[in-house]
């Protein structure tokens, strides 16, 4: 720990230590760094785990132990409990800036898989709210599928025999694309979740969005990209 950092501590009387699941995974000092005393208690009181009496402290206090097998897993988690209000939304973003840290650090592809899941989800939910918030759920989303390949290989590796997941970066980017007009684009991500093999109602989307204004359907090049020209 940053010396200066313990000395201030020690003054107005705030721990040196974190233990807990933070603790667990190295993180004390960025997180004592990171938000002040208020953040802090406003952070720990929204994270509580099933099963936990209200007045623990999980993620400061107790065992340095963890449910979550990795960094990324637990700072994931605790931004999901900071979606609910948008004055929480700064916080949220600086946990999962450092949870896409220690998931690139670690080369932890699932980590990261859910670190931008939550991003989307995050922006996303305050579109309405925030001018910005669009714009950063589709950057989120486009570094989703970029890492789409690896992340299904991850997931079939990690539980073999079991179904990929819905995947929300596909999903809404597809989603965005085809209200902006850009069919074309909406199609080839569409085509390229489908190839993955991650779920969803792909090619009804597909076929919707190749019927032209009239209703007729529009024939698609093989690549998905283009319509073909008469």
């Amino acid at each position: 720990m940053d010396f200066g950092i313990g000395i201030i501590n020690k003054v107005l009387n705030r721990p040196t230590e974190v233990r807990g699941e933070l603790g667990c995974f190295g993180l004390g000092d960025w997180w004592l760094q990171t938000f002040t005393p208020a953040e802090q208690a406003h952070i720990e009181a929204l994270y509580q785990r099933p099963g936990r009496p209200s007045r623990k402290r999980p993620l400061t206090r107790g065992n340095r132990s963890s449910a979550y097998q990795t960094a990324a897993g637990l700072l994931t988690a605790v931004a999901g409990q900071l979606r609910k209000s948008p004055d929480d939304r700064g916080l949220a973003c600086k946990i999962l800036a450092k949870a896409q840290d220690r998931a690139l650090a670690e080369d932890d592809i699932l980590g990261l898989h859910f670190t931008y899941q939550e991003l989307i989800r995050l922006h996303y939910s305050w579109r309405e709210q925030f001018a910005d918030a669009l714009d950063l759920a589709f950057g989120a989303c486009y570094k989703q599928t970029r890492i789409a390949p690896q992340a299904a290989k991850a997931f079939q590796q990690t539980y073999p025999g079991r179904a990929l997941p819905v995947h929300v970066g596909y999903e809404l980017m597809a989603a965005i694309l085809e209200k902006q007009g850009d069919c074309a684009r909406a199609i080839e991500c569409c085509k390229q979740a489908q190839a993955e093999g991650w779920p969803g109602n792909w090619v009804w989307r597909i076929q919707r969005m190749a019927r032209g204004p009239s209703g007729s359907v529009t024939s698609i090049s093989s690549s998905g990209i283009t319509p073909i020209t008469q």
